[in-house]
This record gives structure tokens, C-alpha cells and sequence, in this order.
């Protein structure tokens, strides 16, 4: 009987936490709703820990989503072009996305799961990155001022 009990409660609680769990969209836009040519839209946005990101190409442009920095243990992603994907964030901290195509126009986000336990690693891999853009490149560091 006791076994049955444990068993009911794992079951049941591995159904709440999926229940608890959020999708959240961000746009791979060729004109953003600010006049900004080549964004991810949020280009910043904090989510909780297991919950679900799609990256929604919004017109035929050649974007792509794809991880250059995550936290330690975390699986990367890259999408094909004009393809969407989603993708469960579930370990904590920092996650740097660029598009493959627009990377050197500055066409990048952040995402945020949980705490920012790998703020100080994401700020220096963003610096790197930042100085191989043409333009925009100020937005990983307006991306991650947001963070808290």
C-alpha cells in the first residue's frame, strides 16, 4: 500500500510540473515593430525553468534560432532557415541566440530561465560576438541590462 502511495505521488507531481510549465513566442522578424531591421521580438525575455520557447520565422528570410551560449548541461538548438522550432529551457541561467544568417547585422536575444547563474560567462561570450557585428552591435548588452 505504501508503495502505491509513493507511486500515485510521483505521478502526480511529475503532472503538476508539467501543467505549471509556460510556451512563450518570440518572432524572427526581417522589420521589427520598433523600425529595427533584423530582430528576434522580444529580443529579451525571462521565463521560468522548463517552460518552452518557440522562435517563429515571420517572413521568408532566412532566419534561423540557434544557441552560441547556454548554461553548463543544457542541450543546444539550431534551426533550419524559415523554420520554426521550439525549445524547452530546463536548465537555469543565461542562453545567447543568434540567427545564423543575420548574426553579423545583429539580429540576436536572450533568454533568461530562472535565475542568472551564468550572467558573468554570457556577458563575456556576448562581448565577443558583439565586436564581430557590422551593426547593431549594442543589442546582446540592451538584451542583457534586462536581466535581473
Amino acid at each position: 500500500m505504501k508503495k502505491l502511495a509513493l507511486s500515485m505521488l510521483a505521478v502526480l507531481t511529475s503532472l503538476s510540473f508539467g501543467a505549471w510549465s509556460a510556451d512563450h513566442e518570440v518572432k524572427m522578424m526581417t522589420q521589427g515593430t520598433e523600425g529595427q531591421s533584423l530582430v528576434f521580438e522580444p529580443s529579451y525575455l525571462k521565463v521560468a525553468v522548463g517552460d518552452t520557447v518557440t522562435f517563429k520565422p515571420m517572413q521568408k528570410a532566412g532566419h534561423t534560432s540557434y544557441s552560441i551560449f547556454e548554461p553548463s548541461g543544457a542541450t543546444p538548438w539550431k534551426a533550419q532557415p524559415d523554420m520554426e522550432i521550439k525549445v524547452k529551457l530546463d536548465k537555469e541561467g543565461i542562453y545567447l541566440v543568434e540567427c545564423f544568417v543575420h548574426k553579423t547585422l545583429g539580429m540576436v536575444a536572450v533568454l533568461q530561465a530562472g535565475k542568472p547563474v551564468n550572467l558573468a560567462e554570457a556577458k563575456q561570450k556576448a562581448a565577443e560576438e558583439s565586436a564581430k557585428m557590422m551593426v547593431g552591435k549594442d543589442r546582446f548588452e540592451k538584451a542583457l541590462a534586462q536581466v535581473k
